[in-house]
């Protein structure tokens, strides 16, 4: 679920659409992933980069210098992940692989996108499309502003085109309805992505000057976002929290145990089968929490891994 910096997939191959990693990503991007409330209305298709993650990338600072408008809901267009939404750029893999570029796609690269992007369409219902990806696409129920008519993504025409095109279609709404806190719904759809639920978010503040962010409740810190990792680095206050709402996976330790350092095989009375290496885990005792932890090992070497399976984070 995250990796440290440094770490690539390297997508060198056809066989790397096949990839585990790959394929849940597609999958949970087009059938699952919601984007930040303030959103919903206008998505912006953007071409990737080959530096990860794109907002790093002298192309995107382009882009978004003609966007201007955080009102909108950016997607990167990419092989072989198909879609990138950029709240989820800095998450693995989307921040880690590498592929080389022909300039060309495919008609498998070309099938895969379009069909993420009608699931995608279909289910957000978003009532205007910027299309900036050189990809011809077109969808029944939403209008379709093409920004490229055939010149590069960075062109100076385009690239005003592109600026047109987000002040057309956004006007003045950003600024109708009630006040929304655009840095909290952005890690609530972060929180979804990776957990499922957004709940433990309700009530909270961001503080801090990005890249990393501080979140809390009631002036007692929750947790940090780091994007350089990709996670949520939660704080022992939050522990609790997490575990009346069931927002983390949790393993089980033997009663006899007394828990003084990481997780190894010869603790474990039960765990959940799909941990993945990276997740944030609590820690359970005779049914109480005691911890948390992080995975450094995935659910299928669980229990019977010859060496650590968790580095050990907090006790309670």
């Amino acid at each position: 679920s995250s990796v440290e910096k440094g770490r690539q997939i390297r997508c060198n191959s056809y066989e790397c659409r096949n990839d585990p990693t790959i394929r849940e990503w597609r999958q949970r991007v087009s059938e699952l992933h919601k984007p930040p409330m303030h959103q919903k209305d206008v998505l912006v298709l953007l071409p990737c980069s080959e530096k990860k993650p794109y907002k790093l990338s002298q192309s995107h600072a382009r882009f978004r210098r003609s966007i201007s408008n955080s009102g909108v809901h950016e997607v990167m267009v990419t092989s072989p992940l198909g879609l990138v939404p950029r709240e989820l750029e800095d998450l693995w893999p989307a921040a880690h692989y590498d592929i080389p570029v022909s300039g060309e796609w495919d008609e498998d690269e070309l099938r895969v996108i379009r069909g993420m992007l009608d699931r995608l369409v279909d289910r957000v219902g978003y009532s205007a499309i910027v299309n900036h990806s050189g990809i011809p696409l077109s969808f029944s129920e939403s209008t379709v502003i093409d920004t490229r008519l055939g010149d590069s993504a960075g062109s100076p025409e385009s690239l005003e085109r592109l600026k047109q095109a987000i002040d057309s279609t956004i006007g003045n709404t950003e600024n109708s309805g009630p006040k929304i806190n655009s840095r909290l719904e952005i890690l609530k759809s972060i929180s979804r992505f990776l957990f499922g639920s957004d709940k433990w978010l309700e009530g909270c503040q961001v503080k801090g000057r990005p890249p990393i962010l501080t979140i809390t409740k009631q002036d007692i810190q929750m947790a940090k976002w780091n994007p350089f990792g990709g996670r949520f680095s939660f704080s022992k206050y939050s522990l609790p929290i997490l575990n009346e709402l069931g927002v983390l996976k949790k393993v089980e330790l033997k009663n006899s145990v007394n828990w003084t350092g990481d997780i190894f095989q010869g603790y474990l009375e039960g765990h959940d089968p799909l941990i993945k290496s990276g997740d944030e885990l609590l820690v359970l005792q005779d049914g109480a929490l005691v911890g948390s932890a992080r995975a450094v090992a995935p659910g299928w070497e669980w229990p019977h891994g010859p060496g650590k399976l968790a580095k050990s984070r907090h006790r309670i």
